[in-house]
């Protein structure tokens, strides 16, 4: 959280976090463009994904109940996951929301559609 994206200037106090959700470092000087650094360890990371249990939660993500049932549970039973899956999401006040893209923080309107190629070969 430092400098500014032409439209908005970030305040500092940023915060890097340890793999296991511990502040490592973090801004306290509430000054645009206080850069914070802190030496991070992957090989921490992937030893804690590899070795942990019931805090796994990226693992549980996809083998839900896997503490209950032998492998995880297989379906797909919230209705949010079957909705986005389907296209079919939507809030109860979906037709309320007011601010729909990022037009007002100086973003221009996006005009390709989600898993359309854009014309410069990007995704």
């Amino acid at each position: 959280m430092c400098g500014s994206d032409g439209t908005f200037d970030s305040m500092g106090e940023g915060m890097i976090v340890d793999f296991d959700g511990t502040v490592i470092a973090q801004g306290t000087t509430g000054r645009v463009d206080e850069i914070i650094t802190a030496e991070l360890r992957p090989d921490l990371i992937r030893e804690a994904r590899l070795g942990w249990g019931v805090e796994n939660n990226i693992y549980q993500l996809g083998h839900r109940a896997y503490v209950a049932v032998k492998g995880g549970a297989g379906d797909c039973p919230y209705t949010f996951m079957q909705d986005l899956v389907a296209g079919d999401y939507r809030l109860p006040w979906e037709d309320d929301v007011k601010v729909t893209d990022g037009t007002s923080c100086g973003f221009p309107a996006p005009t390709r559609v989600f898993g359309e190629t854009s014309s410069e070969g990007g995704i």
